[in-house]
């Protein structure tokens, strides 16, 4: 009597050119995938800039027309910043404009609720250097600070909303925020005061598809260039990075 033999079946793995066709397949679709998931991440960094932009204006509306106030933007940059305390007004511009910023004013008042966060530049949230923060009274209309010292801190790394005297003289990619072509020829006017959003270390094709986006595409600026035209302005990226300067309002 014969014994029932049971073949057995050893499952055979993967040939060398099945795998080599599989990693094909792979990396064919991630070449055409992965450029549309970071084209995608980009299309919602500025859509976000553009809706923050939106609230800015708002509250700089709001501000403005506040019982008790002047009717004047302050100044946060350059000449004219409106401090109170001898130490403090004795400072110099360039330690006062480090330390005060527009932003800082609305989330006092109670124009934004909170503090700006982009997706778009720098990450960096808190001011370099030491000491004390500005705060702003608007009872004084003027930035404070307790006690009674020169300002330590600085905000020019971190994304703000800023303001300063109109500088007509000075190319808007060259202005620091101080100049903008709006209908890509006509500079700002001198007696103007200018606030502005600033995004800074924004990656160059970051700041260009803002400024296409932003400024329509008859003020589209040149990718890899500066862009002088429009409410976007920003000088020529170096090593891959540029400050942004976003027009908010002028009066």
């Amino acid at each position: 009597m014969k014994k029932n033999q049971t073949a057995s079946v050893h499952p055979q793995g993967y040939s060398l050119l099945e795998l080599v066709l599989v990693l094909a397949i792979v990396a064919v679709l991630v070449g055409l995938l992965l450029p549309k998931g970071f084209d995608a991440l980009r299309t919602a960094r500025i859509q976000q800039v553009e809706k923050t932009v939106e609230t800015l204006k708002t509250a700089l509306t709001d501000y403005l027309s506040m019982a008790g106030g002047n009717g004047s933007l302050p100044r946060t940059e350059g000449p004219g910043i409106p401090t109170a305390g001898a130490a403090l007004t004795g400072a110099t511009d360039i330690a006062k404009g480090n330390a005060a910023r527009l932003d800082s004013v609305l989330l006092a008042t109670g124009k934004i609720e909170r503090p700006l966060s982009l997706r778009l530049g720098t990450q960096a949230f808190t001011s370099a250097g030491t000491g004390n923060e500005l705060a702003w009274n608007q009872a004084a209309l003027g930035f404070v600070m307790t006690p009674d010292a020169a300002p330590q801190r600085n905000w020019s790394a971190v994304t703000r909303v800023e303001a300063r005297t109109a500088n007509p003289a000075l190319a808007p990619s060259a202005a620091l925020g101080a100049n903008f072509r709006l209908d890509g020829a006509t500079n700002l006017n001198a007696n103007y005061v200018v606030a502005y959003l600033v995004i800074p270390a924004c990656p160059a094709r970051d700041a260009y598809e803002l400024a296409v986006s932003m400024n329509g595409a008859q003020l589209a600026p040149v990718e890899g260039a500066a862009s002088d035209s429009g409410v976007v302005a920003y000088a020529a990226p170096t090593n891959g990075v540029t400050d942004v300067y976003v027009y908010l309002t002028a009066l």
